[in-house]
């Protein structure tokens, strides 16, 4: 590895920032005292924060010549986990943790507002995104960007911390990264009845196990296998007692795809199986589909501006190419907009015991690799200024 632009001065900050918004975490929607920090933040180097609804924030920060905008986006809030680390620096917010590195993503990016206000010789503008409500759909991006915050941007990068990548790696995305996220709610009703008389009865619980059974052979059968889909049935709820047919039966679940036509033929095809199941056991249903965040989608020369940067930074060897994601990610939204990226920076230490997934009671990170990160940002974004 290189030797680093950030020093220990600005390492120590950003430890210590980290810690503070660590054990002050905020759940979606909710990040009042997060953003009242991130605004003074801001301030103290010299920054004009713009307050987009609630708890969205944005701000610029000026080269010393003429040229393009680069938005750089970090998630601020936090979920509804009851931290189980023993750290110094664990939640003092009961039943509410930073078990997906939001912490260090406002960090990161508030450590690239230090570097560009201290090293002002680059082109045009770089503006910092802190966004709310990234892990409660439907997210704080669609209100930064009808905010105004993408407005005159021509390029937006994003980052987001992975434990299964080793500190001092990254991981960059070619086109696709993260799939779209949807929810699919169903209501399977029958007619109640005693057990021991099943032929007066209409037994929803058997139509909601034959859907299930069913639905999954939708990816099997029916979508390209050339095609990544994944349909999951996360629930059902049916039945109060032993002796009794239930008469009613509720399950949810997710679709994960890269593609619309792919989304759109599972949607079809996961109401044609109920449909035709509940036909074949006299029962109704109530179908609902709610598409979630869309597929993100990297754009190939901000991936490959990424991509050299980290290996600059971290060495060729460093930066990995896994296949992309089927989490969802809100950041979709402003690639919509814009030519972008999003990738993944490494933040596991097996010998530091750093090994817990993101939205487990255990998550954390290895604070070190924040210098990666907050130079990767800041170097990506200087070099698509210089283009």
């Amino acid at each position: 590895m290189k030797s680093s632009i950030v020093d220990s001065e600005l390492e120590n900050y950003m430890i210590k920032t980290r810690r503070y918004f660590h054990e002050n975490p905020e759940l979606s929607t909710k990040e009042i005292e997060t953003a009242k920090r991130i605004e003074d933040e801001l301030k103290s180097m010299g920054l004009n924060p713009v307050r987009v609804g609630k708890t969205n924030i944005f701000a610029d920060i000026k080269g010393m010549y003429p040229g393009k905008t680069v938005a750089i986006r970090a998630d601020i809030d936090a979920l509804p986990v009851t931290e189980e680390n023993k750290v110094e620096y664990v939640s003092k917010n009961k039943g509410v943790m930073h078990a997906c590195g939001h912490d260090s993503h406002i960090t990161m990016v508030l450590g690239v507002g230090k570097l560009l206000t201290k090293y002002r010789d680059f082109k045009g503008t770089v503006r910092l995104l802190f966004q709310s409500s990234e892990e409660l759909p439907p997210g704080g991006a669609k209100e930064l960007i009808n905010g105004g915050a993408l407005k005159n941007v021509d390029f937006v990068i994003g980052q987001h911390v992975e434990s299964r990548v080793p500190s001092g790696y990254a991981a960059v995305f070619y086109h696709e990264a993260m799939a779209n996220a949807d929810e699919f709610r169903i209501k399977i009703h029958g007619v109640g009845g005693h057990g021991s008389a099943p032929q007066e009865a209409v037994d929803a619980l058997i139509a909601a196990t034959q859907f299930v059974n069913l639905a999954q052979t939708i990816v099997s059968r029916k979508v390209d296998p050339y095609m990544p889909a994944v349909v999951t049935v996360g629930t059902l709820n049916s039945g109060y007692r032993y002796n009794i047919i239930a008469a009613h039966a509720e399950l949810t679940g997710t679709v994960r795809t890269f593609h619309k036509s792919v989304q759109e033929l599972i949607k079809k095809e996961l109401e044609q199986v109920l449909k035709g199941v509940c036909e074949a056991t006299h029962t109704r249903y109530e179908f609902e589909y709610i598409e979630g965040y869309p597929a993100l989608i990297n754009h190939e020369e901000v991936s490959k501006v990424i991509e050299k940067v980290a290996q600059d930074v971290l060495g060729k060897d460093k930066v990995l190419h896994p296949n992309p994601s089927m989490g969802g990610e809100d950041f979709a939204y402003y690639l919509q907009e814009k030519p972008g990226a999003f990738y993944f920076l490494g933040v596991g230490n097996e010998k530091k015991g750093i090994i817990s997934p993101q939205h487990s009671p255990t998550y954390d990170i290895d604070e070190d690799a924040m210098k990666y990160g907050t130079e990767i940002l800041y170097r990506t974004a200087t070099e698509l200024l210089s283009k």
